[in-house]
């Protein structure tokens, strides 16, 4: 498990690099390249200028809180690793993705303490839209990530890479519901509300800088990282632990994955906040209420052969 998180680590740490570089390839420009061969060498750079800048607090901000919210947005994100399915994990949960949707839903607690502490009307208003982002989305989440387990027979993330067969292949539309629901937990492009640079400048981490800020971008790229993993494993994965071609497929998936979330955020505008939430609630909510039904549908009809 603690291999896992230093690698995690380092790989989110290369990940915003990856993204700063994808972007700027989308927008006709260089990206980072100064420190080190085409800029590999900028994630150190960073971690070395971002956690050794003074800790400033602001002066009406609630100190304890200032501190304890980073931490706990942290501390869920890199917690959902210990659900990597690996054979040489110690750890082996048999309602993985309960406490997946537990943990993910826990982390908003930290988001409120992130926007509240600091005191500031624009870190307060990127909170609540978090929250309600969060919250609404939550739903939405749960009732596509059943549609895949009813045919799995399992919440164990281990048990979904040895089904028979892709569920891709029966789940199209199951996947295309859960990507836009992936861009939306994970505050992204084209629902990155929370950042909203026009009308909320860095949303509910404005005041943050130095080790706060470094402990929220490590958190919101491990839960792009690891949403990435989820999808891969739900979706694609195939008795990925039969062969070592099947693993490597497997980690293509996730790269893939992870850069298509940097691809929207190059490509796709910003919707309105009024039509995200109506697109959660009018629109993606009862759709994925009638795949769940036809997943179900789908069992009993197994079943009954």
């Amino acid at each position: 498990m603690l291999l896992i998180s230093v690698l995690m680590l380092v790989s989110v740490a290369f990940y915003i690099v990856t993204e700063r570089k994808g972007l700027g390839m989308l927008q006709l420009r260089q990206g980072p390249n100064k420190v080190g061969l085409k800029g590999l060498l900028q994630p150190i750079a960073d971690g070395v200028k971002l956690f050794t800048k003074e800790m400033i607090f602001p002066y009406s901000a609630n100190k304890a809180l200032y501190i304890i919210g980073p931490l706990i947005c942290f501390i869920c994100a890199y917690a959902l690793w210990v659900l990597f399915p690996s054979e040489c994990s110690s750890v082996q949960l048999g309602l993985g993705l309960l406490f997946f949707l537990c943990v993910s839903s826990f982390s908003v607690y930290g988001v409120f303490m992130v926007g509240w502490s600091c005191d500031s009307r624009y870190g307060f208003l990127g909170a609540m839209r978090a929250i309600a982002q969060s919250i609404s989305y939550e739903v939405f989440l749960s009732t596509c990530l059943f549609c895949p387990l009813i045919l799995v027979g399992s919440y164990n993330l281990n048990h979904c890479r040895s089904v028979d067969f892709p569920i891709v292949l029966v789940g199209q539309e199951v996947l295309v519901l859960w990507i836009i629901c992936v861009l939306a937990e994970t505050n992204r492009a084209p629902f990155d509300f929370v950042e909203g640079e026009s009308e909320l400048v860095a949303g509910y981490m404005v005041e943050f800088g130095g080790v706060g800020f470094a402990l929220l971008a490590l958190a919101e790229y491990s839960n792009m990282t690891f949403m990435s993993m989820l999808t891969g494993c739900l979706f694609m994965g195939y008795k990925l632990s039969e062969s070592v071609y099947s693993s490597v497929m497997f980690a293509l998936y996730m790269v893939v994955i992870s850069y298509f979330m940097v691809w929207v955020r190059g490509v796709v505008p910003r919707f309105r906040y009024d039509l995200l939430m109506g697109l959660c609630w009018k629109v993606l909510l009862p759709l994925s209420i009638c795949m769940f039904m036809v997943f179900s549908g789908l069992l009993l009809d197994v079943d009954s052969l």
